[in-house]
């Protein structure tokens, strides 16, 4: 019995021994920052997204491919990803609808887009929301500005946690 006892004693002191110690490296790792969408372009039949996150200056660069998301590739300056996407530089002066996000979502596949109206007013810009099937793609739903979009369904291809 007391053996019982003993065993008992020490199994409850080593399991919250182990639970502080991880309460400690969950303390010391940073949480994730949430990224922001900025801009996204296809090539053949990936596509490249671009994603800045909070108080960071060089955005992120991942590529869906396969239905799967992954980092891209590492840069340590921005020239080098304007060098690679040159497309981004000028979508944000355009009038012209520019991609900026994908989301895969309870089995459907939507392109998100944007089209500025006046090219100096972020404000003055619409979101459009499109299905993707088989190619082909159609409208889900347009929104007047990006802050419509963050209490849409759809906001995740935007602001990723």
């Amino acid at each position: 019995m007391k053996t019982k006892l003993l065993l008992a004693v020490t199994a409850s002191f080593l399991s919250l021994t182990a639970f502080s110690q991880k309460k400690k490296q969950a303390e010391k790792q940073p949480l994730k920052q949430q990224e922001m969408a900025v801009y996204a372009e296809k090539k053949g039949s990936d596509y490249y997204l671009i994603r800045l996150e909070k108080d960071k200056e060089i955005p992120n660069v991942y590529v869906y491919s396969n239905g799967v998301t992954r980092p891209y590739k590492t840069y340590t300056e921005l020239k080098d990803i304007v060098i690679e996407f040159p497309g981004m530089m000028t979508s944000n002066n355009s009038t012209k609808e520019e991609l900026i996000s994908v989301l895969k979502k309870d089995n459907h596949f939507y392109e998100i887009t944007s089209q500025r109206k006046d090219p100096k007013n972020i404000e003055k810009t619409i979101v459009t929301v499109y299905e993707v099937i088989n190619g082909q793609k159609r409208i889900i739903e347009e929104y007047d500005s990006i802050y419509e979009l963050m209490a849409s369904p759809y906001k995740e291809a935007i602001f990723i946690d």
